[in-house]
């Protein structure tokens, strides 16, 4: 493999996908959570309607993730807002053999995730499509190897006591079934409060 020559700089890049590791991570009970099973898939979700982080057993959760959230937004993205709030958050149960099917998130501006119980080795890691953005038609020209330029998938361990963030409209999920174990998530979304300089929202 050789090295470009030239100085490669990406450009209008669609998303960045930040990691976090949480130090302090502690197992929490999920006692007494009411779970549905999703359609299409072997997964079961909290309700969607609720904000499971608001629970008290899941306070020093929340304030890791709030710190997560801060840094993505002011460190990564560097947007201008007055004040961000985790609206959504529920917990994703998938057992053996479970999977779910790509998607976005809608009304929200980042989403998130954290492993409350996953192994990186057995448990299926977590998946982001390119999306498509041409209207034409267009060449597809094969590749000698893959690169950040010509993936059109990216996936990420799945990890107890990690934390993704990323840009709501990005497509994730895990359609490769998890192979050993129980794989939990506790997913979220962002939404910011006076943002822009034209729309007071």
């Amino acid at each position: 493999m050789t090295e470009p020559k030239g100085e490669v700089r990406p450009i209008f890049p669609l998303g960045a996908v930040v990691r976090y590791v949480n130090p302090e991570h502690e197992d929490i009970s999920l006692d007494g959570l009411e779970f549905a099973p999703n359609f299409g898939s072997r997964t079961e979700s909290t309700s969607q309607d609720l904000n499971i982080l608001k629970e008290p057993r899941f306070a020093k959760l929340r304030a890791f993730l709030e710190e997560c959230v801060k840094d993505y937004l002011d460190n990564v993205f560097c947007y201008k807002y007055e004040k961000f709030e985790i609206v959504h958050a529920w917990v994703n149960r998938a057992p053996e053999g479970g999977f779910q099917r790509m998607h976005t998130h809608g009304n929200s501006v980042v989403s998130g995730v954290y492993y409350l119980k996953a192994d990186p080795k057995l448990s299926s890691p977590l998946v982001f499509e390119k999306p498509e953005l041409s209207t034409f038609p267009y060449i597809a020209v094969a590749t000698t190897r893959h690169t950040i330029f010509t993936a059109n998938q990216a996936a990420f361990p799945s990890e107890t006591g990690t934390a993704y963030l990323f840009p709501s409209q990005l497509s994730h999920g895990y359609e490769i079934p998890s192979r050993s174990g129980e794989r939990i998530s506790l997913a979220f979304n962002v939404m910011l409060t006076g943002i822009g300089l034209f729309y007071r929202l």
